[in-house]
């Protein structure tokens, strides 16, 4: 028997990223009224024309690595859903809000706006022969919410432990808690660390307030929910200190 062995071309088109541009004009809808109502720009700064979807997720984030864990939903409107942008040219897509009425605390959500493929086969390859076209497509992903007009954050240390790495090196894990109804982000977060005996008592060390290594960026705390960070040991403390009191 003679097998018939077919060539696969594999060919990848990549898009530049700052081809596609998107604006929300606000991150944070009311449940009903004017403001249930926000309007997405979308402009395709690149040299061709491209296909675009537009979709929500619900938003969770891992408490650990602050991973997004997004689930399809239908509680926005999105008009018009699909659009076709010819260069330089800009549409506004409206999303309104149609989920629940009420709402006790605030909810997070993922709008994305995503890049199809318009790239079609060859014509010209030989008929044995198959074309793969792999796009490397645009997608943005923009922040929203949704809350009830009275929303508010609340957010504190609910643990710090000392813990070692694979290395037996001390490090202090924190456990932030936001109880509030609304999501905060927290800028270059100071903290303050006083150092205890293994009785919980507190030592004669003074307590240091800094801003630590991994709090200098951005950490979003959606409402009702935990972050846990892990941090250096602090230089200042010695041997003795096998405890840690912290607090914002």
């Amino acid at each position: 028997m003679i097998s018939k062995i077919c060539g696969i071309m594999i060919v990848i088109l990549a898009l530049p990223c700052l081809g596609l541009r998107v604006e929300l004009s606000n991150d944070t809808f009311a449940t009903s009224g004017r403001s249930a109502n926000r309007n997405l720009f979308i402009t395709n700064n690149s040299e061709k024309m491209i296909a675009l979807e537009v979709y929500a997720q619900s938003r969770q984030m891992d408490s650990i690595t602050g991973v997004d864990q997004l689930e399809d939903v239908e509680d926005f409107l999105i008009y018009p859903n699909q659009l076709l942008l010819q260069p330089d040219e800009q549409q506004v897509v409206t999303l309104t809000w149609v989920g629940a009425q009420t709402l006790s605390d605030e909810k997070a959500f993922r709008i994305i706006v995503e890049e199809l493929n318009l790239s079609l086969g060859d014509d010209e390859l030989a008929e044995d022969d198959m074309t793969v076209k792999l796009a490397a497509l645009t997608k943005v992903i923009k922040a929203a919410y949704v809350a009830p007009d009275d929303a508010k954050p609340n957010t504190y240390v609910i643990n710090s432990d000392v813990i070692e790495d694979q290395n037996n090196n001390k490090k202090i894990q924190l456990t932030f808690k936001n109880s509030g109804t609304a999501h905060e982000i927290l800028k270059q977060t100071p903290i303050k660390l006083t150092p205890l005996d293994d009785a919980g008592n507190k030592l004669n060390s003074k307590s240091i307030t800094y801003i630590p290594e991994e709090l200098r960026g951005v950490l979003n705390i959606l409402a009702k929910s935990q972050r846990v960070i892990t941090i250096d040991w602090p230089d200042q403390f010695s041997e003795g200190v096998v405890k840690v009191h912290a607090s914002l």
